[in-house]
């Protein structure tokens, strides 16, 4: 992954202020996973306030919309490596959070796209999803947690990600003060053919990634630190017509196409787990 000259990211720093300051959408400088360029799957479009991370466990079934927990992405786009910007109305919380990619054109980009982010921040536990993957060679169905520069952090993050034109196949990655490393697992099932278990064990001593119960990988501190920051849980649907040689291409007689999520739960570590 590519980041920034920092004198470009004291430039965005410096624009977040006055974005905030003066309650306007901006575009995210944060630069995301396995592209190996300049990207970004996650954060809010205006700086927050510093939040103590959370450590109160949680189950969501999404059987309703729990504002306090929840915020749904909307009104802007993260970059033009993004076909897509976030729209409220391709997230939809009915017994189920089924999020949409479509083409449907907007001031900002040809293609509307889903994501939702909690509230607050959390610190180290065991993170869980039960999820289907969308369909579609150029669209990534991703599962992580994130802080960095447009909360005023070093950029720390940890993730799940299934490639529409790989479903069977994830990627754990994570990043640590904008470094990053990945883990490419194979699975023995096609990821958008049904719902599955994927989680995550962050404590200070190690990262395991669990897909339907069962250990796939450890990472190595060796390697790289771990992720040591408090960070916004979030998930999403995006696509992109720039990173082919990582997405595939985009296409909109695929289109539309749908992430399911069944549950997202959030314990202090995998022994406690509320299994969703």
């Amino acid at each position: 992954m590519t980041r920034r000259p920092i004198t470009l990211l004291c430039g965005a720093l410096a624009f977040l202020a006055v974005a905030a300051s003066a309650s306007i959408p901006i575009l995210d400088t944060q630069s995301a996973t396995s592209a190996g360029v300049e990207t970004s799957s996650a954060p809010v479009p205006l700086a927050e306030p510093r939040i103590v991370a959370s450590q109160a466990p949680f189950r969501d079934k999404f059987g309703g919309f729990d504002p306090d927990l929840w915020k749904i992405s909307d009104g802007w786009r993260n970059g033009r490596w993004t076909a897509n910007d976030w729209r409220r109305s391709q997230a939809v919380i009915d017994d189920g959070l089924t999020m949409t990619l479509e083409a449907e054109p907007s001031k900002l980009a040809d293609y509307a796209g889903a994501e939702i982010q909690s509230r607050r921040r959390f610190g180290h536990g065991y993170f869980e999803v039960r999820m289907r993957a969308a369909k579609a060679s150029g669209t990534v169905s991703g599962f992580f947690t994130y802080t960095g520069p447009p909360f005023g952090d070093p950029w720390n993050e940890i993730d799940v990600e299934i490639l529409g034109r790989k479903p069977r196949e994830v990627m754990f990655t994570y990043f640590r003060d904008g470094k990053k490393t990945e883990h490419r697992h194979t699975l023995d099932f096609d990821a958008t053919e049904g719902f599955h278990t994927y989680g995550f064990d962050w404590q200070p001593e190690h990262l395991r990634w669990y897909v339907d119960g069962d250990l796939a990988h450890e990472a190595s501190p060796a390697e790289l630190a771990l992720p040591n920051l408090p960070q916004k849980l979030m998930t999403s649907l995006w696509g992109s017509e720039t990173l082919t040689s990582w997405v595939g291409p985009l296409r909109q007689e695929a289109l539309p196409t749908t992430m399911e999520v069944a549950c997202i739960s959030y314990s202090k570590d995998y022994a406690s787990r509320t299994p969703c």
